[in-house]
């Protein structure tokens, strides 16, 4: 007897089983490069010839070791030189018959590879005669994500290429994808890289070839592939001549519209205002916008509210004339609706996408209508929703650029000050980022009240992030405000900030100290004041701060005056008996001498870098190390030096007559600062 409750196995063909098969080693194949515990960690070789050994027995290795070279390939290169690329040929057809997670780790790193292959004077014809090739290989691969990753690292390596090879390499293969009748997934791809690549190609190319083969695969047999070949219209319409766009892309667009499936509509309601940003003024008046009309009046819920979603984006894409008046009220009229909670309750990202593109609706329709989309702005102010906050804040400035002062000051001063006091933090860093180019738009006699802001930005303790955007936004406040107004407020802000207890926000603040120097660039008492303020940080008994007068000195050291203003206190500074603050030092020594090098002015430069020689600081080391000649022959004088003047061999450096003299000096005028 059958039991009732057992289920009979489902027959499968072989190919079914073969299908599960391959998915199940992918996935098994995908856990080398999610999972990596630290047991199963593998090291590359250090020593070239080893690597490059490696890399000629690669199928001798095992699987993890495989997979770390394949991972890290471009830098493995570079370790072993001229060596590997004369053997890259060979080395490469070595990973054509490897795993899954080994094929897409080594097609990855491709595009490294390529940068540094460009920069060898035999570059190209290695990159032709083996990098393509064996891409066209992988151009073959069965499996759709294999060849989806070939097609997205060859665009990235597509712009180092002549155009016959990019036609013979990328336009040929993806027409044969294209009349792939039997794979509908080589179809889809086909339309998605269209449209990608169509830049890459003259118009000659795009017209004759990518624009008829797109519009093709538009009137597929499959769903899928007419929506993908619809979605990359606007990125071919870049490409395309007005007239092309005119005959050929319009109308087809328009025969598009009136399928009936969802996912088409969709897919035209998303591209419509790309097309209409390439098209002529009369196209977009007379097509365009009446077929953007229609779709508010279609029975589908789903489409009235993908319209609703992308009208800011399409209004934004026209220059409206006066003719134009009834179809820009039209328009506005269902831009409106969106304060309707009928439509706004549709879902969250319809009003962030109202948000995104308020600047834009306000500029097509200019300043004079204002008062015709204020009460959605009211509206959007209020909306409960961070993403759409986040938006307001961060296009604020385009607002008020757009209004003008006038109307600016009589709507957005408040709205300033009620986003500026926002509980998210992504809101206020939004307001700050831009806040210089708000205050801008004023007369300079108006701009004063925008110190308060700054002042209760810079207030808060935990909130240092904030703070570190101000410091970041500091050079451009300081160019929207008279030289007073600077030295009495914005300074002392900016010289707290280097005192910051959070590292990050002293070292900002820091290395825009440059500014207020340039700023008071002429002779008189606020200069002399601002000078010995950042004298002061290195004489000061906190670590931290004498840390900061070195960061100072990091973007100070390109001044022509920064030897005589600056470096003697650097120069004390690098015995520090604080190890960060040594370094500090260091690091922009470093920066000095690649900048103005070993001059006979400057003899006492070789003598600061033995100084460190003991240093127990590994990074002090590693940046030694790029001196290690210039201090062995220093070192030697120095010896001969010592030899000579047999009284004063103490073992110390400091017995330099040139040396000691230079420190004596230093010594001598840090005393008077």
């Amino acid at each position: 007897m059958i039991n009732s409750n057992e289920v009979s196995p489902v027959k499968m063909s072989n190919q079914q089983k073969q299908d599960i098969m391959k998915s199940i080693l992918k996935e098994e194949s995908m856990i080398n490069i999610t999972l990596k515990p630290l047991e199963q960690e593998v090291f590359l070789a250090e020593d070239p010839q080893a690597a490059l050994l490696k890399l000629k027995c690669f199928q001798e290795l095992i699987n993890k070791e495989r997979l770390a070279y394949a991972e890290h390939l471009a830098e493995v290169f570079e370790l072993i030189g001229d060596d590997a690329y004369r053997n890259l040929g060979f080395i490469l057809k070595q990973f054509v018959h490897d795993s899954y997670s080994i094929q897409l780790s080594i097609i990855r790193q491709l595009p490294i590879l390529v940068e540094q292959i460009k920069k060898r004077q035999s570059g190209y014809a290695e990159l032709k005669d083996h990098v393509l090739p064996f891409m066209s290989i992988f151009l073959q691969h069965q499996d759709v994500d294999i060849k989806k990753e070939v097609l997205t690292q060859l665009l990235k390596i597509a712009p180092f290429l002549i155009e016959s090879d990019k036609v013979d390499i990328i336009l040929a293969h993806l027409i044969e994808m294209a009349h792939d009748e039997k794979n509908n997934q080589n179809r889809m791809l086909a339309a998605e890289t269209f449209g990608k690549c169509a830049s890459l190609f003259s118009m000659k190319y795009c017209e004759s070839y990518i624009c008829g083969e797109l519009l093709s695969l538009g009137i597929d047999l499959n769903e899928f592939v007419r929506e993908k070949a619809i979605e990359q219209l606007p990125n071919l319409s870049v490409s395309l001549s007005q007239k092309c766009i005119e005959l050929k892309i319009v109308p087809f667009f328009l025969q598009s519209c009136e399928e009936r499936l969802l996912q088409i509509k969709n897919a035209c309601i998303r591209s419509i205002s790309g097309i209409c940003k390439y098209a002529r003024h009369d196209l977009k008046t007379s097509k365009l916008i009446p077929k953007y009309l229609e779709f508010f009046c279609d029975q589908n819920k789903d489409v009235r509210k993908t319209a609703y979603e992308y009208l800011g984006e399409f209004i934004s894409t026209i220059k409206f004339t006066e003719k134009d008046q009834q179809q820009l009220e039209t328009l506005l009229a269902y831009y409106q609706n969106q304060l309707d909670k009928n439509i706004n309750m549709m879902g969250v990202d319809l009003v962030y996408k109202c948000a995104f593109y308020f600047p834009g609706v306000l500029q097509a329709i200019s300043r004079n209508r204002w008062h015709m989309i204020q009460p959605l702005y009211g509206f959007l102010l209020k909306y409960p929703s961070d993403k759409v906050k986040i938006s307001l804040a961060h296009s604020f400035h385009e607002v008020a650029k757009l209004l003008g002062p006038d109307l600016s000051k009589e709507h957005l001063i408040t709205v300033l000050e009620t986003l500026a006091q926002d509980k998210l933090q992504e809101v206020r860093n939004g307001i700050v980022l831009n806040l210089s180019k708000f205050i801008s738009i004023f007369p300079i006699e108006e701009r004063d009240y925008v110190i308060d802001l700054l002042l209760n930005f810079q207030k808060d303790q935990h909130k240092w992030r904030t703070r570190q955007i101000i410091c970041t936004s500091i050079f451009p406040i300081t160019r929207c405000f008279n030289n007073d107004t600077i030295f009495f407020h914005i300074a002392p802000i900016l010289f707290k900030f280097c005192s910051d207890t959070v590292a990050k926000v002293r070292r900002k603040a820091s290395k825009n100290v440059v500014h207020l120097v340039e700023t008071f660039e002429e002779e008189g008492e606020q200069r002399t004041v601002i000078l010995e303020q950042i004298r002061a940080f290195s004489h000061s008994k906190r670590f931290n701060q004498r840390q900061s007068y070195c960061w100072m000195c990091y973007k100070l050291f390109y001044r022509p005056d920064f030897e005589d203003l600056f470096f003697e206190r650097l120069f004390e500074l690098c015995r520090d008996p604080v190890q960060c603050v040594r370094l500090s030092a260091i690091i922009v020594i470093d920066k000095f001498i690649q900048k103005v090098g070993f001059s006979k002015e400057r003899k006492y430069l070789k003598y600061l870098l033995i100084q460190f020689i003991d240093d127990q600081c590994q990074e002090i080391q590693l940046i030694l190390t790029k001196y290690n000649f210039v201090i062995q022959k220093t070192k030697k004088k120095t010896l001969s030096c010592r030899s000579r003047n047999s009284g004063s061999s103490n073992g110390h450096l400091e017995d330099i007559p040139e040396f000691d003299e230079k420190i004596e000096q230093i010594r001598k005028s840090s005393g008077k600062v």
